[in-house]
C-alpha cells in the first residue's frame, strides 16, 4: 500500500464505534438503487411552479395588517392571471396524461399533479413552468402521554407568560383570527366552547366527510362560540389511503399508535374558552379556524396540503379577495434541517410579507447543530423553541460510589417520586442492556433500580418491563451523545414506577462503576432542582442551514394541560415545540387586539424584544445561559410587548440579528441594518448597548459588536434607520474546530465558538432586546496552481497559505475525475423544493489499510447529512458490472443523531456494513469516504473501475450530477505523494510530485483539498 510522503503524515478517519449504531434501526437503501440512476418510474407526485406572481407575492410588505390590500379589482385581475395561467397550463399537462391533485393561487403560483415519470422532462418544458419538483411531507412537533404530572394547567400559563394582565386590560384576542394548520379541531370539546359531551362528539365525527349541520353547526362556522370555520383537505385515511377533501374538518380520535387530537390541543392552547368561562386559552377571545392538513392517523402533514392551507388562508371565503385574510396561522409542525428551497417556507413567507402573522415550531430534533426545522425557518416565520414549565424539576441522582447526576429528566408518564428512593442498582441481561422483554429482567431485580440502555423497543416498555419484574425506579441512558431527552409514552399499561432518562456518558458512568462492584443510587425530592425559564433538551437548535439565518426566534413552555379530541371534557399532556408554538400564537393575537394595525414585523419584534433572556440550560456542573441559536431573543414575556411605546426590529421580517459562518483570514468586518420605531405621541431618547452571553467572549476581544448611532432621539410616530457593526479579529479566535465533524452530533460543540449575545435599546422607560449572534471561522486561505508540468519524471508544486491567522490543512488525493459546472436553473431557488448537488472533481488516495474517495462540489453546504448524498459505485473487477457501493447518510436515520457515516453494500450479496465516519465539516464542499480495503475484496496492484453520483437526498431523491468511467490501481497511485499536511499562516510549500507509469488508471493530477478553507475549500492541479 502506499504510505504517505515525507513531510505529510498520514490522515486520521474516525472509526464507528462498536454498538454506536442501533441494530434495529434499519440503514437507509442509497438514492442510486432506490431511485435508479435513471430516475423514477411509474406515477409521481410532484408541484409545479409557474410564472406569474401571484397576490401575496406582489403586494406591498404587511399590506393586510395595514390595511393596504389592493382593491378587489386590481385582486382580481391578479387572481385571472395566475389562473388563466393555470388554465393554459392545465390544458397543455393533460396531453401529457396529467391528474391534478390541487393548486394555490394566492400564496404561490403551484399546480400538484401527478404524472407518469417519464414524462417529467415534457412537463418541465412546458410554458411559463418555473420548475417541478416532488411533493413534500412534513411531521407534527408534539409529545403527548396521558399523565398530568408534569403538566401545567393553561391558568398557569396565562400567569407565567404575563398574559393575565392584558386580560385585565380587556386585550383578550377578540376579533383576532387564527387559522391552525394541524389535524383538525375536536369543536365539541368543552374547553372550546363546546357540549362536552362524547356522544355528540361521535355523532358530529359520523358526518366527518361532509358539511357540517343539525346540532354540530351550533359549533362550527361563522356562529360558533370559538371555531368559524375551516376546511378539511386530507380527509380521515390518508396517509393509509387517498386523500379527500371535505368541508369537516373535525379532529379524529387517537389510533394506536398514533394518540391524535394534536391539532385540538394547539387550538385550545391558543384560545381555549368553555362556555362557562372557567376554562381559557392564552388568548381566549380569539376566533379559530380548523384547516386541516395533517393525517388523523399518523404523525404525517401533507405537503399539497399544506400549501392549500395557506392559500385559504388569505381568502377564507373564497371570493378572491384577501382582505378576508385570517390575522395569524399557526404550524406547529415542519421538517428537520429547514431549507428555503421548500415550498411551505416559500409560501409562508409570502404569507407574512403580505401582512399575517405566521408562527411555526422550531422542532423537536434536540440539540443538533443546525437541525432547526422548516417552515419555522424561512425569513419573518416566529420559529419556537420549547421551553419548561415553570413547576418542572430537574432530578438528581446520587451514589454510594462518589457519582452525582444532576441532569436526569422525569419521564411524565410515570410518577414522580414522592419521597426518598434508594437501592441497588441492578441491569438487565439482555443483549446491551436494553432491557426489551419481560425477560431480561431477573428475579433480583425486585427492590432495586433498573439502570437500562435506550434502544430496540420503546422507553415506556423498558419501564414496564423492570415494573413487573418488582423494580422501584428506571433509569433509562442515552445511547447517543447529548441532552438527556423526553419519550412519548407507548404502552399498553401503565408505568407505576418513577422513571427517569439519563445521558449517555453518565449511562456509561454508572455501566462502568458497576462492572467493579455494587452501586448504591438515590433519588431524593428535596434535591430536586427547579427548571423555570430552561431549555427543553428536545427543542431543536439554529442557526438554520439555508444562509445561517439567527433561528429559532423566541422559547415557550411547552407540555401544557389541553383539550384531548373525543373526550367531551378531558385533558391531557402535550408537549413539544408543538405545545410551545401556540403559546406564541396566542400571545401575538392579545398584540394584536391591541395593535391592530401593526404589521408582521412588529408583533415579532415586540415579542423577541420583551422576552427575557435569562433563560439557562442544565450541564453537568449547574446552568449555562442559553445560546441564541437554541432560545433566540428568550421566553416569552407578554405584557412587557404590549406595554411597549418602540420597538427594536432586525433583518429577516424583525428577527434576532445573524451574521452568519464569516471566514476570517485577518481582520473581518460586516454590517447589517436594524431599525427602532417610536410609537408614542412624543419623541423618545434612546440609546443602545451591546452585551455577550458568555463574559469570556467579549473579554477574548476577538469579537466586537456596536449599533450606529449609539444613541439619540426617536420622534413621534417615526423609524429611526441602525446600523450593526461586527469586527473580528482573527488573530484572536481558536482554532476552527469543525473541519471533521462526521461524528459530531452534538450542538454543545458550538455553544464556545460560538460569539453571541443582545442588543439592547434602553429609553422611553423601557428595555428593548434582541439577540445576536455570529460563528466565525478562524481561516486559512491556500491556493495551489491549476498545473504543473513534468520534468524527469516529477512536478513541483508550488503551495502557499495567504491567510494572516490561521494554519491551512490540505489533504492530498490523485485527481480521478472532473466535471463542469451545471448551468443555472430554477431548482435550488427559494419555493423550487429541490437541491442542486453539482460535482466538481473526484480523487483517491490511500492509507494503511484504508481507501479514501474525496468528492468536491462547486457549492458549500452547511451539514454533511443534507441535502447531498453521493454513492461511490465500484466494479472491483472490471466487468462492467458494479460489487460495491459506498454512500453517506445520517446514523439512525432523518434528524435521529446528526452524525453523518459511510454504509458499504455488497450489491452480490446484498449486505451492508458501516466502518467510518464521513470526514467533512460544517460550512463545506467536500467529502471523504473512507472504507478498508479488505472490505472490498482489493488487493495490491488491482485496478477497479468506479462512478460517483450526486442526489439531492432532502426533497427529490434525484441525482442531479455524474462522475463515471474513473479507474485506480491498489498500492500503485500515479502520482505521489498523497496524505496531509499543514501549512502556517504565510507559509509557502514547494512540494516534489513523482509520476509512475502506471496503466489503467483515470488520474491526471492531484485534488487538494483545504481546511478551515476561507473561501475556495479545494483545488484541482492537473499535471502535465
Amino acid at each position: 500500500m502506499a504510505s504517505a510522503a515525507p513531510g505529510l503524515s498520514d490522515p486520521a478517519p474516525v472509526p464507528i464505534p462498536d454498538g454506536a449504531l442501533d441494530p434495529t434501526v434499519e440503514a437507509p437503501e442509497p438514492l442510486g438503487l432506490s431511485t435508479s440512476l435513471e430516475g423514477a418510474t411509474g406515477t409521481v407526485e410532484v408541484t409545479v411552479r409557474l410564472a406569474e406572481p401571484s397576490i401575496a407575492e406582489s403586494v406591498t410588505d404587511g399590506a393586510l395588517a395595514e390595511g393596504k390590500a389592493p382593491s378587489k379589482g386590481v385582486q382580481k385581475a391578479k387572481k385571472d392571471k395566475v389562473a388563466g395561467q393555470q388554465k393554459a397550463f392545465a390544458a397543455q399537462a393533460k396531453k401529457l396524461g396529467v391528474t391534478e391533485l390541487g393548486s394555490t393561487q394566492l400564496a404561490a403560483n403551484l399546480v400538484a399533479v401527478s404524472v407518469d415519470a417519464s414524462k417529467l422532462d415534457d412537463l418541465a418544458a412546458l410554458p411559463n413552468v418555473i420548475s417541478v419538483t416532488p411533493i413534500a411531507r412534513y411531521e407534527t412537533h408534539s409529545s403527548t402521554s396521558a399523565d398530568p404530572a408534569e403538566s401545567g394547567s393553561l391558568a398557569q400559563a396565562i400567569e407565567y407568560v404575563e398574559a393575565a394582565a392584558l386580560h385585565d386590560d380587556g386585550y383578550d384576542g377578540s376579533g383576532v383570527r387564527v387559522a391552525v394548520l394541524d389535524s383538525g379541531i375536536d369543536y365539541t370539546h368543552a374547553n372550546l366552547g363546546g357540549p362536552g359531551d362524547v356522544d355528540f362528539y361521535n355523532t358530529c365525527f359520523a358526518g366527518a366527510s361532509a358539511p357540517v349541520t343539525g346540532a354540530c353547526a351550533d359549533y362550527f362556522g361563522p356562529g360558533a362560540p370559538k371555531v368559524k370555520g375551516g376546511w378539511d383537505f386530507v380527509g380521515d385515511a390518508w396517509p393509509n389511503g387517498a386523500v379527500v377533501e371535505d368541508a369537516n374538518p373535525i379532529d379524529a380520535p387517537g389510533v394506536a399508535p398514533w394518540n391524535g387530537g394534536h391539532g385540538t390541543h394547539v387550538a385550545d392552547i391558543i384560545g381555549g374558552r368553555s362556555a362557562d368561562g372557567t376554562h381559557l386559552g392564552i388568548a381566549p377571545g380569539a376566533d379559530l379556524y380548523a384547516v386541516k392538513v395533517c393525517s388523523s392517523v399518523a404523525t404525517s402533514c401533507n405537503g399539497v396540503a399544506m400549501l392549500q392551507g395557506l392559500d385559504w388562508s388569505l381568502d377564507p371565503n373564497g371570493d378572491g379577495d384577501i382582505s378576508d385574510a385570517v390575522d395569524i396561522v399557526n404550524m406547529s409542525l415542519g421538517s428537520s434541517y429547514g431549507q428555503d428551497q421548500d415550498d411551505s417556507s416559500f409560501a409562508a413567507a409570502n404569507l407574512v410579507h403580505a401582512g399575517i402573522v405566521v408562527v411555526a415550531s422550531a422542532g423537536n430534533s434536540a440539540d443538533r447543530p443546525f437541525i432547526v426545522g422548516s417552515p419555522s425557518s424561512a425569513p419573518g416565520v416566529i420559529s419556537v423553541a420549547q421551553t419548561a414549565l415553570p413547576d418542572d424539576l430537574q432530578w438528581v441522582i446520587t451514589t454510594d460510589r462518589g457519582i452525582t447526576i444532576n441532569r436526569s429528566v422525569h419521564q411524565s408518564w410515570s410518577p414522580q417520586p414522592d419521597g426518598v428512593i434508594s437501592a441497588p442498582l441492578v441491569r438487565p441481561t439482555d443483549a446491551g442492556g436494553v432491557g426489551c422483554s419481560e425477560g431480561a429482567f431477573s428475579a433480583d431485580t425486585a427492590g432495586k433500580i433498573a439502570l437500562i440502555s435506550r434502544g430496540t423497543c420503546n422507553v415506556s416498555d423498558k419501564a414496564l418491563f423492570a415494573q413487573k419484574a418488582g423494580a422501584i425506579a428506571a433509569i433509562i441512558y442515552n445511547n447517543v451523545a447529548g441532552d438527556a431527552p423526553s419519550f412519548s409514552f407507548g404502552s399498553a399499561e401503565p408505568v407505576t414506577i418513577p422513571t427517569l432518562t439519563i445521558t449517555q456518558a453518565s449511562g456509561i458512568e454508572l455501566v462502568t462503576a458497576l462492572s467493579s462492584g455494587p452501586v448504591v443510587a438515590t433519588i431524593d425530592p428535596a434535591t430536586a432542582i427547579s427548571l423555570a425559564n430552561t431549555m427543553v433538551g428536545t427543542s431543536s437548535r439554529g442557526v438554520t442551514v439555508t444562509d445561517n439565518r439567527a433561528k429559532p426566534d423566541i422559547g415557550a413552555p411547552g407540555a401544557w394541560l389541553s383539550a384531548e379530541t373525543a373526550t367531551g371534557d378531558e385533558e391531557t399532556n402535550f408537549g413539544g415545540t408543538s405545545g410551545a408554538a401556540p403559546v406564541v400564537s396566542g400571545a401575538a393575537a392579545l398584540l394584536i387586539d391591541k395593535f391592530s394595525s401593526a404589521t408582521p414585523a412588529e408583533i415579532k419584534a415586540r415579542l423577541l424584544n420583551a422576552a427575557d433572556s435569562s433563560n439557562t440550560t442544565p450541564t453537568a456542573t449547574g446552568f449555562d445561559v442559553t445560546p441564541i441559536s437554541r432560545i433566540g431573543a428568550g421566553e416569552v414575556r407578554v405584557a412587557p410587548a404590549a406595554a411597549a411605546v418602540g420597538w427594536l426590529a432586525g433583518p429577516d421580517g424583525a428577527g434576532n440579528v445573524g451574521f452568519g459562518i464569516p471566514s476570517v483570514t485577518g481582520v473581518y468586518e460586516t454590517t447589517i441594518e436594524a431599525s427602532i420605531t417610536n410609537t408614542s405621541n412624543k419623541n423618545e431618547k434612546y440609546s443602545f448597548d451591546v452585551s455577550f452571553r458568555d463574559p469570556a467572549d467579549e473579554a477574548s476581544g476577538a469579537v466586537s459588536v456596536r449599533v450606529t448611532p449609539s444613541g439619540g432621539v426617536v420622534p413621534k410616530g417615526k423609524t429611526q434607520k441602525l446600523k450593526v457593526h461586527l469586527k473580528i479579529d482573527g488573530s484572536k479566535l481558536a482554532d476552527w474546530p469543525f473541519d471533521n465533524v462526521g461524528s459530531n452530533g452534538d450542538g454543545t460543540t458550538l455553544n464556545a465558538p460560538e460569539f453571541d449575545g443582545w442588543i439592547t435599546a434602553t429609553g422611553a422607560g423601557e428595555s428593548l432586546q434582541l439577540g445576536w449572534t455570529v460563528l466565525p471561522r478562524k481561516a486559512a486561505e491556500v491556493t495551489a496552481p491549476d498545473s504543473a508540468k513534468v520534468k524527469n519524471g516529477e512536478a513541483s508544486l508550488r503551495i502557499a497559505n495567504k491567510s494572516r491567522v490561521a494554519a491551512g490543512p490540505v489533504d492530498i488525493f490523485g485527481l480521478t475525475g472532473t466535471s463542469p459546472q451545471l448551468p443555472a436553473t430554477d431548482a435550488g431557488s427559494p419555493g423550487s423544493n429541490a437541491a442542486v448537488i453539482d460535482l466538481a472533481a473526484t480523487g483517491v488516495r490511500e492509507s494503511g489499510s484504508v481507501l479514501q474517495f474525496a468528492m468536491a462540489t462547486y457549492e458549500r453546504r452547511t451539514v454533511l447529512t443534507y441535502p447531498a448524498e453521493f454513492d461511490v459505485y465500484i466494479d472491483t473487477d472490471n466487468d462492467g458490472t458494479d460489487d460495491y457501493v459506498l454512500y453517506n447518510a445520517e446514523a439512525g436515520g432523518f434528524a435521529a443523531t446528526g452524525q453523518s457515516i459511510i454504509y458499504v453494500v455488497d450489491l452480490s450479496a446484498g449486505t451492508q456494513a458501516a466502518y467510518y465516519y464521513n470526514i467533512g465539516g460544517f460550512d463545506s464542499s467536500t467529502q471523504v469516504f473512507t472504507v478498508p480495503t479488505a472490505a472490498l475484496g482489493l488487493t495490491a496492484g488491482q485496478t477497479f473501475g468506479f462512478s460517483v453520483y450526486a442526489f439531492d437526498n432532502y426533497f427529490t431523491g434525484a441525482l442531479t450530477d455524474a462522475i463515471e468511467g474513473q479507474s485506480y490501481t491498489v498500492g500503485s497511485p500515479k502520482y505521489t505523494p498523497v496524505g496531509s499536511t499543514v501549512l502556517e499562516p504565510r507559509e509557502n510549500l514547494t512540494l516534489p510530485v513523482s509520476v509512475a507509469d502506471v496503466d489503467g488508471t483515470s488520474e491526471t493530477g492531484l485534488l487538494l483539498l483545504y481546511g478551515s478553507a476561507a473561501e475556495d475549500d479545494w483545488g484541482t492541479v492537473v499535471i502535465e
